[in-house]
């Protein structure tokens, strides 16, 4: 599964997850193939990102696996590690990365 920019979707590619608007609607279900209108119909809807099935895409940047992005997390907040707002706000990042990673 790979998350991609709606200008990297080509026609034939499958959603991984729903495409939702930004009330939480459905407007593609997961499994759809792309064509190339619904992918102009998608971008004019406002949608920037998509998940696809595979990795289709080499977006330039490698894909960090979770416990190379949980460090990264970990070693972003060392400074305010006393701070116990900063510690709930480092935690909602830490479920929100398990939560991804479990979805994949």
């Amino acid at each position: 599964m790979q998350r991609i920019p709606i200008n990297l979707a080509t026609p034939g590619m499958k959603l991984a997850t729903a495409v939702t608007n930004e009330r939480g609607m459905a407007l593609c279900g997961p499994g759809t193939e792309l064509s190339e209108e619904m992918i102009t119909r998608l971008s004019d809807m406002g949608v920037n990102r998509i998940t696809v099935e595979g990795h289709p895409v080499d977006t330039g940047h490698a894909e960090k696996s979770l416990s190379q992005q949980i460090d990264e997390l970990h070693a972003r907040f060392r400074k305010v590690e006393g701070n116990p707002l900063m510690k709930r706000v480092k935690d909602i990042f830490l479920e929100q990365l398990k939560k991804r990673a479990n979805e994949e």
